[in-house]
């Protein structure tokens, strides 16, 4: 079956139309698939609960009998081994069985913040 001379340059008009509009959509309106969606949500999310937990962690921190030496050990700790300075409960979010590093950085960097000891 032998196509019309004009259909080749329709079909990659319509190829080049599509993906010219697929940029379109994306970088000109924002555009994003739903994993993509879904994704910056849950990392949003995540955010908003390390931004509300820290100031929590942070306070019960200094709250702690021994906060003086403790907050001595975590300015030595390396930020790796600085989730062992805090007590789990105060580092893990709701719901998660294991502490959250990006509490653990932010309640560290209050607790370094703060000027009485």
């Amino acid at each position: 079956m032998k196509l019309s001379a004009g259909i080749k340059p329709f079909a990659w008009g319509a190829v080049s139309g599509a993906i010219l509009w697929w940029i379109v959509l994306a970088f000109g309106f924002g555009w994003m698939s739903s994993g993509t969606a879904q994704k910056q949500a849950a990392r949003l999310s995540d955010d908003a609960v390390v931004a509300a937990l820290a100031p929590v962690c942070a306070e019960k921190f200094m709250a702690h009998p021994n906060a003086a030496v403790k907050k001595a050990a975590l300015a030595k700790a390396s930020s790796w081994d600085r989730r062992d300075v805090f007590e789990k409960q105060w580092v893990t979010p709701p719901g998660d069985q294991s502490p959250d590093m990006n509490l653990v950085n932010a309640c560290s960097e209050l607790v370094l913040r703060s000027g009485s000891s």
